[in-house]
């Protein structure tokens, strides 16, 4: 969902600049959004799995929320695409796209939400997990944009605008100082309360590779090296460099939330 971010730009907020690449992040957030589904009904290894998911809604549990927020999140997409695409239609564009905005941070909090309210994992039961959800799917999303539009320029032969890439490395170095800034905050919540001392020590300082990881990976790869280098040092290169960091860095977060959770 973080990849509508650059169409959300562009017609929610009335950034010109933008508009060019607004149907590509619509499509893109379209497409990877169903190979994420496709990968999870693979995971239920058999087929009939989903329509059991689909029909019978326990909605104690954020997974049938995610039913509708998920195929909900599609369709005023391909809609939001529509009326981009479609003549005549420019002035449905900001409603359609401030309603795909909103729903998109839905999505992503209840995403956030299925980890954060497991009181049975210690490392995931805080209501941080939903805007640290948040803050990542929008600085990995955005880095995913610009590696596609990137290739996809290159591709095609034509050069990608450099103030416009330079605009997406800053909008991508905000986003990554907000992941930043909500995975400190859970910790440090955590830390707090006696309870998750134990997960925390495990998870920062004696967890083997878990703690490797998440300096190493996560805080700095993924966190300070982007924010430094679009920053201080913007240019074609540093930004393409800072969005593959980020997607490293935003696979190693999810690796040590999940599987060091």
């Amino acid at each position: 969902s973080g990849a509508l971010n650059v169409a959300s730009v562009s017609s929610v907020f009335g950034q010109a600049a933008y508009k060019p690449m607004a149907r590509l992040s619509a499509l893109l957030a379209i497409a990877l959004l169903v190979g994420g589904l496709a990968i999870l009904e693979l995971r239920l290894l058999c087929p009939t799995h989903i329509v059991v998911a689909m029909t019978t809604f326990n909605f104690k549990s954020i997974f049938a929320w995610n039913v509708f927020l998920y195929t909900g999140f599609l369709a005023i997409t391909a809609a939001y695409l529509f009326v981009m695409m479609e003549r005549g239609l420019e002035s449905w564009t900001k409603p359609v796209g401030t309603i795909a905005f909103v729903w998109r941070l839905a999505l992503t909090t209840a995403t956030g939400s299925i980890f954060g309210w497991l009181v049975a994992r210690d490392a995931y039961n805080s209501a941080v997990m939903a805007p640290l959800f948040i803050a990542l799917s929008l600085a990995l999303g955005t880095a995913i944009f610009i590696l596609v539009a990137s290739w996809l320029l290159a591709a095609d032969g034509r050069p990608f605008d450099e103030a416009v890439i330079k605009r997406l490395g800053r909008l991508l170095g905000i986003f990554a100082a907000a992941n930043l800034y909500f995975a400190g905050l859970q910790h440090i919540s955590a830390l707090y309360i006696t309870q998750r001392l134990a997960v925390e020590t495990f998870l920062l300082l004696s967890g083997g590779h878990y703690p490797l990881m998440f300096w190493g990976g996560q805080v700095a790869l993924g966190g300070l090296i982007p924010v430094v280098l679009v920053f201080l040092a913007p240019s074609r290169l540093s930004v393409l460099l800072s969005s593959v960091l980020v997607l490293v860095g935003a696979t190693v977060q999810l690796y040590v939330i999940v599987i060091g959770g």
